[in-house]
C-alpha cells in the first residue's frame, strides 16, 4: 500500500523539477527566452499546489482509488504524447 503512494509523490516532485535541468535547451527549441521558461515553471508549481485542495475534496466525493488511477492515466498519456513529439521544432 505504501509503494503506490511513494511513487505518486515521486512523480509530483519529478514533474515540478525535471524541466530545470534543460531550461536552456527548452528555450532554444521553443524559440523563447530562458526567463520565459523559468516563469512558466514557477507558475506551474503553485498552480499544482493550489489544485491539491479541490482535488482532495473530489477524492472524498468520487473515491481515492478511482481518482488516483485516473490521475496516473492522464499523466501517462501526457508522457506518451511528449515522448512522441518531434525532437526539434521546424521553422515555418
Amino acid at each position: 500500500m505504501l509503494l503506490p503512494l511513494a511513487l505518486a509523490q515521486f512523480i509530483c516532485s519529478y514533474a515540478a523539477s525535471n524541466m530545470n535541468v534543460a531550461i536552456s535547451n527548452i528555450a532554444t527549441d521553443l524559440g523563447t527566452t530562458v526567463s520565459g521558461v523559468q516563469t512558466t515553471i514557477a507558475v506551474f508549481t503553485p498552480t499544482m499546489a493550489a489544485l491539491m485542495i479541490p482535488g482532495s475534496k473530489l477524492t472524498d466525493i468520487l473515491g481515492r482509488t478511482y481518482l488516483f488511477r485516473r490521475g496516473l492515466l492522464v499523466y501517462g498519456v501526457g508522457a506518451l504524447v511528449a515522448a512522441a513529439a518531434p525532437g526539434r521544432l521546424q521553422p515555418c
